[in-house]
């Protein structure tokens, strides 16, 4: 049992099937792996193979056709579609490949608004977003508008405001994908500091190989299906 209380995330014989007229394309091919806490796990392989897909399964909002997400001991597709949305809100922090800005508002701002979702004022959430945005060294902007930074600045902000409500987990959808090269290994480089400093789990889709050193774990996908896990040594 001590081994299964370090397990972060299990996925048990995921797979999924979409319906296309009368045929029938299955995308992910019976996935099984585990993720423990605190590890930096980089979801990689080809355009194609199903990593999105997977990791729209983890994160609650696209359905298996078979299989089980476990996290933290929670079947979460045995629950409500109500009960995955709070778990979310609560737990999980999501940095998508582009981020979605409230233009009225100020970077600092847009931080905090996952407190106001959850029943916070302004008041009491911007301190918490005011040393977040410290954590990703962008205090300097906090009063600009978010559509006023660069790409890989942006993306820094999007981390900020994924850490704002202390998930137990952060889920990166290719976050890097619409950065250049350096932009790129700045936030990796970002994202792997806050894991060690942290212990927070990480799980991250990508395409790019020279990303992997930032990683702690490689999963390989091809093809819906997974080829090889690498646990590597930091």
């Amino acid at each position: 049992m001590e081994l299964e209380k370090n397990i972060k995330i299990k996925v048990q014989g995921v797979k999924k099937t979409f319906s296309v007229g009368e045929n029938d394309t299955t995308i992910l091919h019976g996935i099984d792996f585990e993720i423990k806490k605190g590890e930096f796990a980089l979801l990689v392989g080809p355009s194609g193979c199903g990593k999105s897909t997977l990791l729209h399964i983890i994160y609650g909002l696209e359905n298996p056709t078979e299989g089980n997400i476990i996290i933290d001991g929670e079947d979460i597709w045995n629950k409500s579609k109500d009960w995955r949305a709070n778990f979310r809100n609560k737990y999980i922090g999501f940095i998508p490949q582009q981020a979605f800005w409230i233009k009225s508002l100020s970077v600092i701002e847009n931080i905090a608004i996952p407190g106001v979702i959850a029943g916070m004022s302004f008041h009491e959430i911007i301190p918490k977003a005011a040393q977040l945005i410290e954590l990703v060294g962008m205090e300097k902007w906090a009063d600009h508008r978010p559509y006023d930074l660069s790409g890989g600045q942006q993306q820094r902000i999007a981390l900020a405001r994924a850490l704002l409500l202390d998930p137990s987990l952060i889920i990166a959808d290719e976050p890097t994908g619409n950065l250049d090269q350096k932009a790129g290994d700045e936030l990796m480089s970002l994202l792997a500091d806050i894991n060690k400093k942290f212990a927070l789990t990480i799980v991250m889709v990508t395409h790019n190989m020279s990303q992997y050193d930032f990683g702690t774990k490689i999963i390989n996908m091809v093809d819906g299906k997974i080829v090889e896990t690498v646990k590597k040594q930091k």
